[in-house]
């Protein structure tokens, strides 16, 4: 029994470890970037497809990033574990998750859009109530991955996904100021300075290995 609890506790220690890179921070801190930057592009002479690419095209140059850094930064620090099934049921529930999320997120939004372009019609607005919903979604997901994932950091990283829409929409609706795209770069900061200090913490950390692991 014991020697069990030891096993355990040793492969969350192993797996908490692998967060200590700062890449995820930095890649969710990049990601929530990215939706100022899409806010941005609206309010440039680019149609809605040309902006749209250039979303898309950002987007898989942050993820390309991401999976490159987990390749040749940690892997080579960390090396490859395989984790017991309990961690494994964990991250089977971490996807359902996420797909539940998207599936919401999804909904949502046309919803919200449908209305505002008149094709869904309704005697009640969700100008107040979609902040609230978008703000509820990322705290629930984020705080459902953190306990999933053993990932603490990730509490704060969807407190900072939350705030930008009911923010913006308080300030436009309040004073008509419409800084969209400043209410997603500050918290984007806030995440990617976080990531970078634990990043460059673990370089100071784990000398790396040369060859293969």
């Amino acid at each position: 029994m014991e020697e069990n609890m030891d096993l355990k506790a040793l492969e969350k220690k192993a797996w908490k470890t692998f967060f200590d890179d700062g890449l995820w921070d930095i890649y969710l801190g990049l990601l929530l970037a990215l939706m100022g930057i899409s806010a941005l592009l609206d309010k440039t002479a680019l149609s809605e497809g040309q902006s749209m690419g250039v979303y898309i095209g950002l987007m898989l140059i942050v993820m390309a990033a991401f999976f490159a850094g987990k390749k040749f930064i940690t892997v080579p620090r960390m090396g490859h574990v395989k984790f017991g099934a309990t961690r494994q049921k964990k991250q089977k529930n971490l996807r359902l998750i996420l797909f539940l999320s998207f599936a919401v997120g999804l909904a949502a939004y046309w919803l919200f859009e449908g209305v505002n372009s008149g094709s869904i019609e309704t005697d009640f607005s969700l100008n107040n109530i979609f902040p609230l919903i978008y703000a509820g979604n990322m705290v629930i997901v984020f705080g459902l991955m953190a306990y999933f994932m053993d990932f603490e950091r990730l509490y704060f990283i969807g407190l900072m996904y939350a705030l930008p829409v009911p923010l913006d929409r308080w300030l436009y609706a309040s004073y008509g100021i419409d800084l969209d795209y400043l209410f997603f770069a500050l918290p984007a900061s806030l995440v990617v300075i976080v990531g970078i200090w634990y990043l460059v913490r673990f370089l100071k950390t784990y000398p790396h290995v040369q060859g293969n692991v």
